[in-house]
Formats: C-alpha cells, structure tokens, sequence
C-alpha cells in the first residue's frame, strides 16, 4: 500500500473511500497532496495522503507519517477540550489517507490567518512564520477582528499550549484561522486543524525503538528543545520551553493557568485512546505515551507552577528579549545541571 513506510500497517484493513465522488468544488490551499472528497451521506471531507520524504539521517522514515499525526494529534487535542476538526485513517486507490471533515456551514467560509496578514502588511513584510507582533497588530486593528481582539488573542495562546503538547513545529498563518457566516454576519475562530506536523512524523520506527525510547537524554531532548513553535519573538522561531515558563507574555501565562489543568485530567484519556488505536504498532504507542508525558512533565507542568506561584524563569524571559536561542548547547548545559532529576522523571514515566 503506497504511502506506508511501518510494516505493521499493512497487517490491517482500513476503511476504503473508493466509491466516494470527488468534490468539484474542494479547493484547499497547502503545500501536502490532498483532494476533495463526498461522502455517500452528502458530508464533504478534506484527504491528505502520505508523502513520500527525502531521508536527510538514519532516524528519518521514506515516507512521512503525517497522516497519523494528523488523525492521533486531532484525538489527543480533542480529548483535552479543545475544538478540532473530525478525522479517521482511510485508503483510496491503495493510498493511506487521512479524511478530515470539512467543518464549514452553508453559508460560512474559512479565512486563514495570513489573509488579515496583507489586508495589513506589505509582501515583503510577510514571512510563512508570523511575528507575535504581527499577530497582536492583526487582532488590534483589523476591523473584523477588533471586536473580539482580546477574545482571539485568548484563543491563540489557550492553542498555543495545545501545539506545545503534540511537538507542532508548523501553526504558520495558512493553518488557523475564523470562520465568517454570511447569514449571521458573525466571525468566530475555527476548530483547530491541520495537525500533520506534530508528534514527529519524520521519524521512523526502528529510530523511536532504537534511538530514542532507550534514551532519556533523548527523549529529555524532544521535550525541551526541539521543536520550536512556528512563532517568531525578537527574530527567532520561540522555544515553547521558555514561552511558557518565562511570564514573558501575560496572556499565554493566564492560559497555563487555565488549560494546563484541563490537560492533566485528560492525560489518562489520551493514553487509552493511543492504546486502542488497532493500526499503531506497540512502537508507535509507546513512544507516543512517553513523548506526550515527557512534554507535559518537563514542560507543561513546571510552567503551570511557575504562572501559578508567579515564580518565572528569568533566563528564558531573558532569552526571549534579547532574540537569544535556547540552543542545543544550552540544553546540554541543562541536561548536566538536571541530569539525575530527568532521568528519574522520565523513568517514572516509562514505568506507568
């Protein structure tokens, strides 16, 4: 079956949507193959198949698996509260896909972020990857979205948060955005989607079982360095470590305070679903429990106590004023620092 690089895939009959009629009228934006499809019900879905992925280190897989980290990401983001878009694991033409529902009324339509982005800026102002200055001038001034301004800027951050748990390293202005009825002349933000670039979908299998899951150091990586968030602060891509944990924006610490809580409830919710997931591999499962868990307790967590107790961490508020990167070295002086408490943090995990 093209568009599977994991054996263990091939061992199950997904549901196929070969008799699905296409839809004429899809025209989805985005750099992913994808169409547009009907159900025989009448419901239209965005599909997005696997890519084939040009392999750069021996951890990288041949083709990328952002059809599962689309559909688990979407679950995990959903079970803790969030609005997401529905999606399921299916094949047309013997391609893996994953069918994502098209969440739009009759009389609604999708406005991506980057449009309110050249209402405002010039072309060369704009880059794939907004500035948070960008975003706070857009809502401020917009007259759409002036209204609501403080509400948006909520939901940005409250979102931010859920893109710090599933790793995404792509919210770029094509890939949130409002939803605006014509019939009610309303603007509301949509559900959350497009979720492929979360939970690592370079990696392969035999590198999360071989390189990764026998590696705390490893693990402690994937939860504090990398990846950034698709953000830009003082010039560089932010570190969701020190956005979170700095008290540097008073709105996203508000929403740890908030969200955070709502997420550690869910988090056993979350472990059963990928547990049950019949088309994971044991692999797969285990090292998305553990990488979940390891970015809740070492990132989500500690900055929830920090907003709580207003106890920030003045290097990383530091960092983010002066453009400084947390980088690679950094983490290795942390890693030298902290290495015995994030070791037993993340044994325990593995142990659950």
């Amino acid at each position: 079956m093209k568009g599977i690089s994991d054996n263990y895939l091939q061992h199950f009959t997904l549901h196929s949507i070969d008799d699905w009629q296409s839809d004429r009228a899809a025209a989805y934006s985005g750099s992913d193959r994808k169409d547009g499809v009907i159900s025989p019900d009448g419901a239209r879905y965005l599909i997005k198949y696997a890519e084939e992925h040009t392999r750069v280190n021996h951890m990288d897989t041949s083709y990328v698996n952002n059809v599962l980290s689309e559909y688990v990401s979407s679950h995990i983001l959903q079970a803790a509260g969030f609005p997401v878009h529905e999606t399921f694991v299916a094949v047309r033409n013997q391609e893996l896909l994953v069918s994502c529902k098209n969440f739009l009324g009759k009389h609604a339509h999708l406005i991506e972020f980057g449009h309110y982005m050249k209402k405002h800026y010039d072309s060369g102002e704009i880059g794939r990857i907004p500035r948070i200055e960008q975003i706070r001038h857009v809502l401020g001034n917009d007259p759409d979205l002036k209204p609501q301004a403080e509400h948006f800027w909520n939901v940005y951050w409250e979102r931010f948060i859920g893109d710090a748990l599933t790793g995404n390293f792509d919210r770029h202005m094509g890939n949130w955005g409002y939803i605006y009825d014509e019939q009610t002349q309303t603007i509301t933000e949509a559900p959350i989607y497009d979720n492929g670039s979360t939970l690592y979908p370079a990696l392969s299998e035999k590198a999360m079982k071989q390189d990764i899951l026998v590696s705390p150091k490893e693990i402690a990586r994937r939860a504090l360095l990398f990846p950034k968030a698709a953000l830009i602060v003082n010039g560089r891509k932010a570190s969701y470590l020190d956005m979170l944990s700095s008290g540097w924006e008073p709105a996203l610490s508000n929403a740890v305070c908030r969200v955070v809580p709502k997420i550690t409830a869910s988090m056993r919710k979350i472990h059963n679903f990928i547990e049950n997931v019949r088309f994971l591999s044991d692999t797969r499962k285990i090292f998305y429990q553990t990488i979940l868990k390891a970015r809740m307790d070492l990132i989500l967590i500690p900055a929830y106590e920090r907003c709580m107790n207003r106890d920030y961490d003045k290097a990383a508020y530091d960092r983010l004023n002066t453009g400084e990167d947390y980088s690679g070295q950094l983490f290795e002086r942390h890693w030298e620092m902290h290495q015995d408490e994030y070791v037993q943090i993340i044994g325990n995990i593995q142990q659950k």
